[in-house]
């Protein structure tokens, strides 16, 4: 047979030889524990079971504006209900102030409510469990009741107060940005007013007009040195001229000019039109040879006619190509003055091209916001409608609570193990400090191991002998009467 742990036989010795000192401890604590379970108040929990029903209307349809759930509504409501406002409400259904062990006061009752009241969510199977604890039985069911119903409703309320706010900010948000909008394209279009022939969708107008401008003067440069090199001619053949006695020779192209005139008259008097391109070639040849003689001076009068008038005709001819020349000057400076404005507006164009591009960009940009912010609004108007018909998420009773036939608190086998924990530790802190502070021998063992000599001999403890012997004997006898 195996020897026995020397540390737990003087440990068992420890407890038998002192075992008063543990049970009398024990007893007293289970006593207490008896005695505490009466004394304190019998309280009971009443629980109301309301489900997070989904809304009726599918989300295909209409989309809730609500951007949470009800359950975390819960919450929030729960900081309201024991505000003044829903404890007089309370109160003015079930009267509790002023009941038999109930508040006196609207304070009291809102501080009692707030720490007898439990509430337990459960995301995942959607719904959530309100406990009351009270004294009466029926008190706590009617409350946790009625407290139900005033989340029920507020959670309605809250819904439907959170929906129109956001409508609001959501309308003001869009408000917002449809004046900034409308702000950059009133700036968008002034500038266009502004700068009209100086951006790039007129640019080749203006370039198209610099050319045309460029060409004009460059045609005009070219009748002034013309009509230059007639007056230059014309002058020099005032200065040659020299006065001949008789008649002058008949210029054979008189004759002509002539021909061709009464051949236009017989035409048009045939009923031929101007139209008529053998009356057109006429006019042509008609009024070539006119410029011409007129170039040259050449009277059309009757032989003869005085050399004085033609050369009266000569000078002003010379004052009428002057006049021309002072024409084209004046259309010359004008046209060079448009192209110092067109090409300005040319170097302009690429800055004011940029600017009118980064306005039109904000435009873009806004319109983008304007129209994201419309349609927010209108699912917010949507999801508010929704709420008013109360068909967005909602809480619904799955289960009312009942009068508790048994309080839950306090409870008679969690007293007694406390008595019995307390009783028999205090018992056991006892022994062992009778242990400490008592240093006489309780074994040969401890005596062997506080010395250095062998040990020869042990007396023995006769009267536990004695002890041992009278147990001994009476279990005996017990045993044959049993028999």
């Amino acid at each position: 047979m195996p020897q026995q742990n020397p540390l737990i036989k003087e440990y068992l010795d420890i407890t038998f030889r002192r075992k008063w000192w543990i049970i009398l401890p024990t007893l007293v604590g289970l006593l207490f524990s008896v005695a505490l379970f009466f004394r304190f108040p019998k309280l009971y929990r009443a629980e109301t079971r309301v489900a997070i029903q989904d809304q009726t209307i599918s989300k295909s349809i209409l989309n809730p504006v609500i951007d949470f759930e009800s359950a975390d509504l819960v919450t929030k409501i729960n900081g309201e209900i024991t505000s003044e406002q829903y404890v007089h409400k309370l109160n003015e259904v079930l009267q509790i102030i002023g009941s038999e062990n109930e508040p006196e006061d609207l304070s009291e009752l809102g501080k009692k409510l707030a720490d007898n009241i439990t509430i337990n969510s459960n995301r995942r199977d959607r719904y959530f469990t309100l406990q009351v604890t009270w004294r009466d039985g029926r008190m706590a069911a009617s409350i946790a009741n009625e407290l139900a119903a005033i989340y029920i409703e507020r959670n309605a309320e809250l819904r439907g107060e959170m929906a129109d706010e956001a409508v609001i900010q959501l309308r003001q948000k869009r408000e917002g940005y449809e004046k900034k909008l409308n702000a950059v394209r009133d700036a968008i279009q002034k500038f266009r007013g502004e700068h009209k022939f100086e951006l790039e969708s007129f640019e080749r107008n203006n370039q198209q007009q610099l050319e045309r401008n460029t060409a004009d003067i460059q045609r005009i440069d070219s009748d002034v040195l013309n009509y230059n090199d007639e007056i230059r001619d014309a002058r020099l053949q005032l200065e040659t001229q020299v006065a001949e006695n008789g008649a002058p020779e008949r210029d054979p192209r008189l004759d002509e000019l002539q021909g061709l005139r009464s051949h236009l008259a017989d035409l048009r008097a045939r009923g031929f039109k101007d139209a008529y391109p053998e009356v057109a070639q006429l006019n042509t040849k008609i009024g070539e040879l006119e410029d011409a003689l007129a170039r040259e001076g050449v009277a059309e009068g009757v032989p003869g006619e005085d050399r004085s008038y033609l050369r009266q005709r000569r000078l002003q001819q010379i004052e009428r190509w002057q006049e021309e020349i002072e024409v084209l000057e004046r259309n010359r400076s004008a046209l060079q003055a448009e192209n110092e404005v067109i090409a300005a507006r040319l170097h302009r164009t690429p800055g004011l091209q940029i600017e009118l591009n980064r306005l039109l960009q904000q435009e873009e940009s806004f319109e983008s916001f304007y129209q994201e912010a419309q349609k927010k609004e209108m699912k917010a108007v949507e999801g508010a409608t929704l709420e008013d018909f109360q068909a967005g998420e909602k809480f619904r009773v799955l289960n009312s609570a009942v009068d508790p036939r048994k309080p839950f608190f306090p409870d008679l086998r969690l007293f007694l193990l406390m008595g019995l924990t307390v009783g028999c530790g205090m018992g056991i802190a006892i022994v062992l400090l009778l242990e400490v502070f008592d240093q006489s021998f309780k074994s040969e063992e401890q005596l062997a191991a506080s010395i250095d000599f062998p040990i020869l001999a042990v007396i023995p403890d006769l009267s536990r002998a004695a002890d041992r012997a009278q147990r001994r004997g009476k279990t005996r006898v017990r045993k044959k009467r049993a028999s």
